[in-house]
């Protein structure tokens, strides 16, 4: 049996995502928790597939399936994604409200994401005067597809 080539990996217009300013004000995600060992995240694909069944069984409407937000953490992190206002919803819908958000596009190894952490946090500073009070990522390549498309692709998000 041969290894799967293909994958469902979005393929996105950097100039769409880099160093924007938007306002997410009124956007509602579903989220999860999601574990991690010194950061790194543990089974990000399986539980995202998890979570797109448990949004479809709830009733809910996903935005962009696609787009996956992950928020680190030493030990637990989240996965989010959006969904349409749900008018009732659990303890794992959350409104961003007064949500400001500042992004940038990131090519390389993810190793050296810190860097480029460090440069939207710049970035937002330098936009807004405020310090983001939470950084979420977006990996917009997996392992079958990143040297194919010249390597690992992130967008940052600051949250203001």
């Amino acid at each position: 049996m041969s290894a799967r080539t293909t994958c469902s990996c979005p393929e996105i217009e950097d100039q769409d995502w880099h160093l924007q300013d938007q306002d997410w004000s009124g956007k509602f995600f579903y989220f999860d928790d999601l574990p991690h060992l010194f950061g790194a995240p543990l089974g990000m694909e399986k539980r995202r597939q998890e979570m797109k069944s448990e949004i479809a069984r709830k009733g809910y409407e996903l935005i962009n399936p696609d787009l996956v937000l992950h928020r680190a953490g030493s030990f637990q992190g989240k996965l989010l994604m959006e969904i349409k206002d749900p008018e009732q919803y659990d303890a794992n819908v959350e409104r961003f409200d007064n949500a400001r958000v500042l992004s940038r596009v990131y090519l390389g190894p993810r190793s050296r994401l810190r860097d480029a952490v460090e440069e939207l946090k710049a970035f937002t500073q330098d936009r807004t005067h405020i310090e983001p009070t939470v950084i979420y990522f977006w990996h917009v390549t997996c392992a079958k597809c990143a040297e194919r498309r010249g390597g690992d692709k992130t967008v940052l998000f600051a949250r203001v």
